[in-house]
């Protein structure tokens, strides 16, 4: 997955995202909530602060969130499709 930039996101930045995605104080707070971004970008710097520039964590953090965001939405018409309009894929 590119950057903006051109730039290649790392795998053990897209592994720091997947890590906090799924954690469980993170879910807690309400999946793609205000409070559920706050604390996966927190735990993204954290992991990761000692190796890459705060900026480039930042631009993966908000590639990887939109990603996100617009796989759940796609999920989310798929099964709007399915079970309330009965279309089939």
């Amino acid at each position: 997955m590119l950057l903006e930039n051109g730039a290649m996101i790392k795998q053990d930045v897209i592994k720091s995202f997947e890590k906090a995605i799924v954690a469980e104080e993170n879910v807690a707070k309400g999946v793609s909530t205000t409070d559920f971004w706050n604390f996966v970008e927190s735990d993204m710097y954290m992991d990761l602060s000692g190796t890459y520039a705060d900026t480039y964590i930042q631009e993966c953090f908000e590639k990887l969130a939109d990603e996100f965001e617009l796989d759940q939405a796609e999920m989310r018409l798929e099964v709007l499709k399915k079970d309330y309009l009965g279309m089939v894929a």
